[in-house]
């Protein structure tokens, strides 16, 4: 009975604090990457308007000796659209550049659909699925989440997995919403 107590009033919190949760897209960041290689990065997202949201991405990678510069210059249309069993989730399209230069200098574009979702006031959850043209053409799947500390810092970590032979990629960061 009481574990049942227990239960009842940790899930009555979580219904009762989810009102107040909101989507946050304005942010700058910085962390650690581990994708064709490893290194530091930093990003950036920002509301320009009510349906579009800029993002940016700078990495510095080592594989070996071969040093690489990755970067990802995007923009994520807001769809409106809501989903029944997520309400407060935010859909959205996106679609940019991606671009590696140094020691390999290549080009392409990317595309896709995800969801954001804040779970608390402290947890907030995203999803994507992405196509790009750069390198062997492949897919990616990624998930992630935000733990905020305040209301302006956050910790995020994420995972993309990655098709064919592109190397699935992992981060760790720390982000200030403004």
């Amino acid at each position: 009975m009481k574990k049942l107590l227990i239960a009842s009033a940790v899930v009555a919190t979580l219904v009762s604090t989810q009102g107040m949760a909101t989507v946050r897209w304005n942010y700058v960041g910085a962390g650690y990457t581990d994708a064709a290689g490893d290194g530091p990065y930093i990003e950036g997202s920002a509301l320009i308007s009510p349906n579009f949201v800029l993002r940016a991405d700078y990495s510095r990678q080592s594989v070996g000796r071969a040093n690489v510069n990755a970067v990802d210059l995007g923009l994520a249309y807001l769809t409106g659209f809501k989903l029944d069993f997520a309400p407060r989730s935010q859909t959205y399209l996106l679609a940019g550049l991606d671009s590696l230069s140094g020691d390999v200098d290549r080009t392409g574009l990317y595309f896709g659909v995800g969801a954001k979702h804040p779970l608390t006031p402290e947890v907030e959850f995203f999803s994507e699925a992405s196509y790009h043209t750069i390198g062997d053409n492949y897919g990616s799947l990624a998930g992630g989440i935000a733990y905020y500390l305040s209301p302006d810092w956050a910790v995020r970590s994420s995972l993309a997995l990655n098709s064919g032979n592109t190397k699935n990629e992992f981060r760790l960061g720390v982000t200030y919403q403004f």
